[in-house]
């Protein structure tokens, strides 16, 4: 069968954007089993002349790699679910109640979205500083949470302004309190918004670098992004090899999760883009 000019135009593009997404992929394994020598002086698609598996054990041990995911895990673990409950909650008042001020809440809220977050560093770090907050995983949960807030507002109040609002007075009359007619009722059908809102905001604190490098100087709380530094020397030298290693053990557990949740994740965020 004969393709189509458009149809082999959209085919070879495709296999473009598989090979600019792969590259960078190939790219870090190739250079993860070298050393700094071959990978400046030999050409980019070059084979290892010697398998330097040892780069791996280097950056496990020496770097830290695993504590690392650990951190980043438990970061964006507990500020996604921190957020997501406060979005929910907040989402309920101002999609589902009427009182005076709620759109001028509402644009309070959202308007964090277009703060750019480059400003907030200074002041943000200096009011940390003030409570004596650095290396506090408390603290940096509290952070990710507020910061992730807005986009969770915003998402999760325009899916719920979506469902009929007959669903609250039925409940109402049947004797529902506020609080199960959330949690029982609402919570089930704001899944798909929910599942986005939690894919994204895991997502965008699992690769934090900015409030990692202001807040945690502490060793033990570095985060994935502070630990590939550990590779760089005190004059600015960097072992190219175990740094290329400890971003293909980075890369392990987010194909893994994604690779379990695929189907969830897919749907979540599908569903997510309109709404029902």
């Amino acid at each position: 069968m004969i393709k189509s000019p458009l149809r082999i135009a959209i085919y070879a593009f495709a296999v473009l954007c598989a090979v600019v997404f792969l590259y960078p992929l190939l790219f870090s394994f190739q250079n993860s089993l070298k050393d700094n020598t071959e990978i400046y002086g030999d050409a980019v698609f070059s084979f290892p002349s010697d398998w330097l598996w040892s780069n791996y054990k280097q950056a496990v041990v020496d770097g830290n790699m695993l504590w690392a995911i650990f951190n980043s895990f438990f970061y964006a673990a507990a500020g996604t679910l921190l957020a997501l409950l406060l979005a929910l909650m907040a989402s309920f008042v101002l999609s589902r109640l009427n009182f005076k001020f709620r759109e001028v809440i509402y644009l309070y809220f959202i308007t964090g979205l277009m703060i750019p977050v480059f400003s907030l560093m200074i002041p943000i770090s200096r009011l940390i500083g003030t409570v004596n907050g650095f290396n506090n995983y408390f603290v940096l949960i509290i952070l990710y949470a507020v910061i992730e807030l807005p986009f969770a507002i915003f998402l999760i109040s325009g899916f719920m302004r979506g469902i009929s609002k007959e669903i609250d007075e039925s409940a109402v009359i049947d004797g529902c309190k506020p609080r199960t007619l959330l949690f029982r009722i609402l919570l089930p059908l704001t899944m798909p918004a929910i599942s986005t809102a939690g894919i994204l905001a895991f997502f965008s604190i699992y690769n934090d670098l900015i409030w990692n490098v202001l807040l945690i100087t502490d060793k033990n709380m570095y985060n994935i992004s502070m630990a590939l530094f550990s590779f760089v020397g005190q004059y600015g030298a960097v072992q190219m090899g175990p740094t290329f290693a400890s971003i293909m053990i980075t890369i392990i557990p987010t194909v893994v999760v994604y690779l379990l949740f695929q189907e969830k994740v897919e749907n979540g965020l599908s569903a997510g883009a309109v709404k029902e």
